[in-house]
């Protein structure tokens, strides 16, 4: 890609594979093309991550998409996946995403994947303690949350404790129920888009639109219900599970679901 960017035009064959339907493959499967590629097949081995105005861009230009793809092998004259599929390649473009280096660890820490996989207290071995991006790519808020949970572990081991989780917040009391808010939210708030100033966390959806506001695909929608309700839906066509809307959400409403396994 840099070379694309740079104007060097990199020579590339005429049927070419990139492993990874991130927006970094579409863009990789785009410069492809630019370079004269006939015939661009991007694989992953789960729902392509990219935002669904990129993978279009990439199918009008005559690429594929495939997934759920699991690689076995890339040989000379292509790339051979779990399930016997080959895609035929003169050349192939790795476009994962990134991992963490872990090989300073020693053998015996737990993994899932390329990633660690701690226990409920967040270690991974005797006195070593992990969060982050090491455990699970994610958002800067997920990022926080596990390295406040490994402080307060660590700070438990060192005093010779055992780690409890801290207790979930207390229920708001009734008085506080998602109708009691609605209904002095338009008495007192000058508009909808300040609900952040009055947030009490109630566990109810509030309506604040948030979710809606930041989704990159758009793949969320307001309803309206009859006898004035409301109700968000998230479209799965549109949806590519990067989790922003469960990150956002100030009242917990969205919850993430591990995506189907692949088939054997």
């Amino acid at each position: 890609m840099k070379a694309v960017n740079r104007g060097l035009k990199p020579k590339v064959a005429e049927q070419v594979v990139v492993i990874g339907a991130g927006n970094a493959g579409m863009d990789a499967a785009a410069g492809a093309y630019r370079m004269g590629a006939r015939k661009v097949t991007c694989i992953d081995v789960q729902k392509p991550a990219a935002f669904e105005h990129e993978m279009a861009r990439i199918r009008a230009l005559g690429g594929e998409i495939a997934w759920p793809c699991q690689t076995k092998e890339i040989t000379a004259e292509g790339v051979l996946c779990e399930d016997g599929r080959f895609f035929p390649a003169g050349d192939v473009i790795v476009a994962v995403g990134e991992t963490p280096d872990l090989s300073f660890l020693p053998e015996g820490a737990p993994m899932f994947r390329a990633w660690l996989a701690p226990g409920q207290d967040q270690q991974i071995l005797e006195g070593v303690f992990a969060a982050g991006d090491c455990i699970k790519p994610g958002l800067i808020a997920s990022a926080i949350g596990s390295g406040s949970r490994a402080a307060d572990a660590c700070d438990a081991w060192l005093a010779g404790q055992p780690y409890a989780p801290k207790e979930e917040s207390a229920v708001a009391p009734e008085r506080l129920h998602l109708q009691w808010f609605a209904k002095f939210r338009k008495e007192e708030l000058p508009a909808p888009r300040e609900d952040h100033v009055r947030c009490i966390s109630c566990g109810a959806c509030r309506d604040c639109g948030t979710c809606r506001d930041c989704c990159p695909e758009g793949a969320i929608s307001r309803q309206e219900l009859p006898g004035g309700g409301f109700a968000y839906a998230s479209d799965p066509e549109r949806c590519i599970g990067c989790g922003m809307c469960q990150g956002v959400c100030p009242c917990g409403v969205w919850t993430m679901r591990p995506n189907d396994p692949l088939p054997q």
